[in-house]
């Protein structure tokens, strides 16, 4: 999705004269947000022995919420129909969830979602409504605690943004207040501690391969963003 997105803004992009930038086709939007959502994914983990036979599968699903901060720029082609890339600097953060409590094999782990990009293309109405569809792509930044000593690798996944939302502009002064809902789902992951299976690994502190994998990873996701537009598409 993200290669399409960006052949469709270099096509339009090699298509705009400077003539049409003249007659003010061409638009630049800068925007910071707010957003805050709802997230929730299910959780699998498979531990094997040391002949690479399966004895314990966990399996636990969730939601949590949390909010970030975010930055976009918009390339604006038309009247209508605007290109974009947005990126937040802040972390959405999963709470830590332990198994095993109060055993001596007592496990935490807890997730950062890091260097969230969405990468979309924008059409917008005439009264202000606009809806939104690109590509997200994050890493995942796996934090555990296990008696065992042994750490899940960290992993990045991808997935996909569908938004609806309404921008009300303060008169001709280029300034513009957005309202947005949008819907995100995430590529299954999976993760492992790092041992091959049907081995014992004593030295790293377990004596066997375990797995993690991440399904259903999905959010709800309101924005508040204020952006500035220079260009004809303010």
């Amino acid at each position: 999705m993200k290669k399409i997105i960006t052949a469709i803004a270099f096509i339009a992009l090699s298509t705009v004269s400077a003539k049409a930038v003249d007659l003010g086709m061409f638009s630049v939007t800068a925007g910071y947000a707010s957003n805050s959502g709802v997230y929730g994914a299910t959780g699998v983990q498979t531990n094997e022995d040391g002949d690479g036979g399966t004895f314990r599968t966990n399996k636990a699903s969730g939601v949590f919420v949390d909010g970030h901060s975010s930055q976009f720029i918009e390339l604006g082609l038309g009247q209508y129909f605007s290109v974009g890339y947005e990126v937040s600097p802040d972390s959405i953060s999963t709470p830590t969830n332990t198994t095993r409590e109060g055993e001596g094999t007592e496990t935490n782990v807890q997730v950062d979602f890091n260097d969230l990009t969405t990468t979309y293309v924008k059409v917008e109405l005439p009264v202000g409504i606009y809806a939104r569809y690109g590509n997200v792509e994050t890493d995942l930044d796996i934090k555990e605690t296990m008696t065992s000593g042994s750490t899940y690798k960290n992993v990045s996944t991808s997935g996909t943004l569908a938004a609806l939302g309404y921008s009300k502009a303060f008169g001709d002064s280029g300034l513009a207040v957005r309202f947005e809902g949008a819907y995100l789902e995430f590529d299954n992951v999976k993760t492992n501690n790092g041992i091959a299976k049907g081995t014992v690994d004593i030295g790293s502190g377990s004596v066997n391969f375990n797995e993690v994998e991440a399904k259903n990873m999905e959010g709800l996701q309101g924005k508040v963003a204020l952006t500035y537009t220079l260009g004809g598409n303010n």
